[in-house]
């Protein structure tokens, strides 16, 4: 096999040139367009820069990352494929600017991404062509980003409340039903415990055979998960049922659509 195409390549594949333009394509026609955008998966210096300049423009853009490319770079991928999401870790230099876009401005959210591949699948592609993506993230975003920002890098708590939950509802329109503890919203509540130090393994979670997250070390683990006022989750242990799901009508607020407003 040409090693060029080998999958350890793919963030010079989905590098950060690409990120550049393809961000500033889609920003040139909200510019034309006045359309709010959301860029999902931020991941790399270069778009987190253009949002930063649409932003200062006034345009209502927004950006997510995920606690993955603030974790690891492209030099993980030496260690796994399994590492891979799309699109690729870049650099170093790229996941401390991503937390900085996270503290400073410039990202509004700390999302995550769910694809629930098992480990044969994840790393059975072996070029850049057939590479799996995705990333079991759902379990360890809360607690992997109050250990790096809050207790690592001195994010107020106001702040993680904000990247993990508030602006995300305002964003899609579900706030202030959902990312607000507030009359007349519902009881969505994630209490998390800060006592709680470990190097997590595959014990402390349930979404597949593997986990890029094994063997991190977090202060601070969620314990209780509520929705609308049900127990959902308590040690570890889940309550939910397949009844459980609602649906919600949303109305993005005029404010979103018409300027950076969180």
């Amino acid at each position: 096999m040409d090693q060029r195409i080998a999958w350890y390549n793919i963030h010079e594949v989905h590098n950060n040139m690409s990120e550049d333009m393809a961000f500033r394509r889609v920003l040139r026609l909200s510019e034309w367009t006045g359309a709010a955008v959301y860029f999902v998966h931020v991941s790399a210096k270069e778009g987190l820069n253009a949002m930063r300049e649409a932003r200062g423009r006034g345009l209502p853009v927004y950006g997510e990352t995920l606690h993955n490319y603030v974790s690891f770079n492209a030099e993980d991928y030496k260690r796994g494929p399994q590492y891979h999401t799309y699109p690729s870790l870049k650099y170093e230099e790229d996941r401390l600017a991503l937390w900085d876009g996270l503290i400073n401005g410039g990202i509004s959210s700390m999302a995550t991404d769910g694809s629930c591949t098992d480990f044969a699948m994840k790393v059975a592609g072996r070029t850049i062509h057939d590479v799996s993506g995705g990333h079991h993230g759902i379990e360890t975003r809360m607690g992997v980003t109050y250990t790096e920002g809050v207790v690592k890098r001195g994010m107020p708590l106001q702040q993680f409340v904000d990247i993990t939950s508030t602006s995300a509802a305002r964003i899609m329109g579900y706030y202030p039903r959902k990312g607000a503890i507030a009359p007349g919203s519902d009881a969505d509540i994630v209490l998390l415990d800060p006592s709680i130090k470990k190097t997590l393994s595959l014990s402390d979670l349930h979404l597949g055979d593997y986990s890029i997250w094994e063997g991190w070390k977090i202060e601070g683990w969620p314990v209780t998960t509520i929705l609308r006022g049900k127990v959902m989750v308590e040690d570890g242990q889940f309550y939910g049922n397949l009844t459980d799901g609602q649906f919600i009508p949303r109305k993005i607020d005029p404010l979103i659509l018409s300027r950076p407003a969180c």
